[in-house]
């Protein structure tokens, strides 16, 4: 019989549960800014009891993200690919805290690159596991840190990480790119003027992004489009990169809220590829999914 349970997705930056009813279905969320690297002196128990303390403490809590690494509560080894949830649950780690809830922490997963690159990630993988049902083999999970997850069967077989976020964010507001731009809503023209421009010249990204300072200069690019258009020349050169060994033919699902995940579907279909949305909340899938194997609900 299936059971009530709490979902728990702590990452870096943010930190979100999910009150997951039996038949499934979100009943509530609570979100906050308090990452893991926010937690002083490790008090993850206090900070997790601020965000879900009036939740009914019987729930067992199922817990992914950057919780488990090494600046996380508990650091634990990541799982080499090919892995399954099978292997995920088989590696569930089972925590009581001192206020009496029972937390299974579930790891992550590495991958060791052709050219001899490793790669790790913590969560997108649970996100993939609970979108296996979309039937497709092309996940995007887009963010600070992108991932590009390639699946067979019911195993993640390999996946690569971009740093785009946090590059895009960094040329912002640390390079004379970021001077002249102004605030302003989003602006589709000049995001798909950078993306085009970055599929056309992939290996130009360092000659390309100044653009994003001289066009702004010669007034054909508004300040307040400038943004736009630097974030679609990075998110370009990802795309570029990501899909050139896979099928002209995949389709791709973008796991992710449509602010971001707009950006990535439109600068796929862009490079003219079959694209769309999966769950935002596949997170919450993905840790039912894992905990069901183990009988935690």
């Amino acid at each position: 019989m299936r059971k009530d349970f709490i979902a728990l997705d702590w990452g870096t930056t943010s930190f979100r549960a999910y009150r997951v009813g039996a038949d499934g279905r979100v009943q509530d969320v609570v979100s906050a800014a308090e990452g893991i690297l926010a937690v002083k002196d490790g008090a993850f128990e206090a900070a997790l009891e601020r965000h879900i303390g009036a939740w009914d403490v019987t729930l067992p809590v199922m817990a992914a993200g950057m919780i488990t690494s090494r600046q996380g509560w508990i650091e634990l080894p990541y799982i080499p690919c090919p892995a399954s949830a099978e292997d995920l649950a088989r590696a569930l780690h089972m925590h009581t805290t001192a206020s009496g809830r029972r937390i299974a922490f579930a790891t992550g997963l590495s991958y060791r690159a052709p050219n001899g690159m490793p790669d790790v990630m913590r969560s997108e993988e649970v996100q993939v596991f609970g979108s296996l049902d979309l039937g497709i083999n092309h996940f995007v999970t887009p963010g600070t840190h992108s991932k590009w997850i390639t699946t067979k069967g019911d195993q993640l077989i390999r996946y690569a990480t971009y740093v785009t976020g946090e590059v895009f964010a960094a040329l912002k507001d640390h390079t004379i790119l970021g001077r002249l731009m102004k605030p302003g809503p989003d602006d589709e023209e000049a995001f798909a003027m950078g993306v085009t421009a970055a599929l056309e010249d992939p290996a130009g990204f360092l000659h390309r992004i100044f653009s994003a300072r001289s066009l702004g200069l010669f007034g054909e690019l508004a300040p307040e489009a400038i943004a736009s258009y630097l974030s679609g020349q990075v998110i370009g050169t990802e795309v570029a990169h990501a899909i050139r060994d896979n099928p002209k033919d995949a389709e791709y699902a973008v796991l992710a809220s449509p602010g971001i995940g707009g950006r990535y579907v439109k600068a796929i279909e862009i490079a003219g590829l079959k694209v769309r949305y999966g769950d935002p909340q596949a997170i919450v899938k993905g840790l039912a999914i894992i905990a069901r194997k183990t009988g935690i609900i």
